[in-house]
């Protein structure tokens, strides 16, 4: 026997209407996510309103003469093939509120193609990785839009929504594996000694290693393996303006093999790579042309089983070299001192700041020097607010009204200072269903929304 019950609740922060469609004698399978034995069934109700992806219940009477609820995330609707008969049992499905008086009507409904209605909205996760224009033209492909977001329930719906896009799938892992080095170059690295004339200073909020210049300002720490395998070298640095001379990050030039990464006196990224002093460099890359008074991050790679060198500039391949196979890079003596701001034999060093100096045992492509190095961490998805058009005011791509906000602590960020690069788009956290504005180029996995009818 089927028949309708119109359920109201209690007005708690505003008065709220759900609706059931109930069958008797039927349950559905294998979407249960959450058990509830309760005295009165409105309590199941209540649970199921309040839990943001349940859709459905299975109800069943205690001898006690309470009930049990399994509560379901999905539904006849999205999944007949597993509505079945089972006595004993009420099955009890969401529906649309047709005459809504009060202030909210608290409806949602799952489909079979992986969209999901919430209230007015039809809504879908992705988990490809585009960027935030890219997915917002694929919204638009499908006659949507980004989603946007006007109250609490509805982001605590989307936030649980994003649960089912695994992170791994959003290539957001940000793990860098086989780091043979990392120098934080902040006063905490035990490794790393300090001339008279360097100091940890803050900078932009961050501490650095400040190097003033001159020939007693520089850094030393114990040399490691890493010439017989690929590898990258990689940091960020500040250089003061008016900086004109050759300006050293790191090098070894002491003993037979030598290696510099350095800016020239051209203001050029430069890498030499030398297994012999008497000998010519088996690397020699110098191009790009780096700023002064601003942060950039540099890099330089080895990838021995191509036998190419490469430089790249905030994660941008400027440079590459191909390198006979007879004449790749060889280990590095690690009771030598690698020399941080100096190179010993010209007296070069460096005037700026640098922090995060890295070795990695592997070559690195720009597009992971970029997720795993430069951009800090983000598991989470694109929504639509943003600040495109007026910088520090954000609003939504489809003319929604801003009535509600949920950025996470210290957010909005408006500017990346060590990327110089804007943070105009807006992504939710996942497992948190906070807000970050982040820079529009990342790769994250997306929600669009479409109006509901009906």
């Amino acid at each position: 026997m089927k028949w309708f019950a119109i359920i109201f609740l209690p007005c708690v922060v505003g008065c709220q209407t759900t609706k059931f469609v109930i069958e008797e004698g039927h349950a559905l399978e294998n979407h249960v996510i959450k058990t509830v034995t309760a005295m009165q069934p409105i309590t199941c109700v209540w649970q199921c309103v309040d839990t943001p992806l349940c859709f459905s219940m299975n109800v069943r009477s205690l001898p006690t003469g309470w009930v049990t609820c399994e509560l379901n995330n999905s539904s006849k609707t999205a999944d007949p093939q597993d509505f079945q008969i089972s006595p004993e049992t009420r099955y009890q499905q969401l529906v649309k509120v047709e005459h809504c008086t009060t202030k909210q009507c608290i409806y949602k409904e799952v489909f079979q193609d992986g969209w999901f209605r919430f209230g007015s909205k039809l809504l879908k996760s992705f988990s490809e990785r585009k960027t935030w224009e890219e997915d917002r033209q694929f919204c638009h492909s499908i006659d949507g839009e980004l989603a946007s977001i006007t109250h609490e329930n509805e982001n605590e719906f989307i936030s649980h929504l994003l649960d089912r896009v695994k992170i791994d799938e959003t290539g957001e892992n940000k793990q860098l594996v086989n780091v043979i080095k990392h120098w934080k170059l902040d006063g905490t690295d035990s490794d790393v000694g300090l001339a008279s004339d360097a100091e940890y200073t803050e900078e932009d909020g961050v501490k650095t290693l400040h190097l003033n210049g001159t020939t007693s300002s520089y850094a030393t720490t114990a040399a490691v393996d890493f010439g017989n395998k690929s590898f990258t070298i990689a940091s960020w640095a500040k250089l003061k303006p008016s900086v004109n001379h050759t300006s050293v990050i790191i090098s070894l030039w002491k003993n037979q093999r030598h290696f510099l990464f350095s800016k020239n006196s051209y203001s050029k990224l430069r890498f030499v790579v030398k297994n012999k002093t008497n000998e010519a460099a088996i690397i020699s890359l110098a191009r790009g042309s780096l700023p002064h008074g601003e942060w950039f991050h540099a890099a330089a790679v080895w990838d021995r089983d191509k036998h190419m060198a490469y430089l790249f500039l905030n994660g941008q391949k400027i440079a590459s070299q191909s390198v006979s196979s007879y004449a790749a890079p060889k280990d590095y003596n690690p009771s030598k001192k690698f020399d941080i701001g100096r190179k010993r034999n010209s007296g070069a060093t460096l005037k700026g700041y640098l922090r995060d100096l890295m070795i990695i045992g592997s070559a690195l492509t720009g597009e992971q020097i970029i997720s795993k190095i430069i951009e800090p961490s983000f598991n989470g998805a694109w929504i639509g607010f943003n600040d495109l058009y007026t910088e520090g005011t954000f609003d939504w791509p489809n003319g929604t009204h801003v009535t509600f906000t949920k950025w996470a602590p210290e957010q909005p960020e408006t500017r990346n200072i060590f990327m110089n690069e804007d943070h105009d788009c807006v992504g939710m956290k996942f497992g948190e269903g906070t807000w970050d504005d982040i820079s529009c180029a990342r790769h994250l996995p997306f929600v669009c929304e479409k109006k509901a009818y009906g």
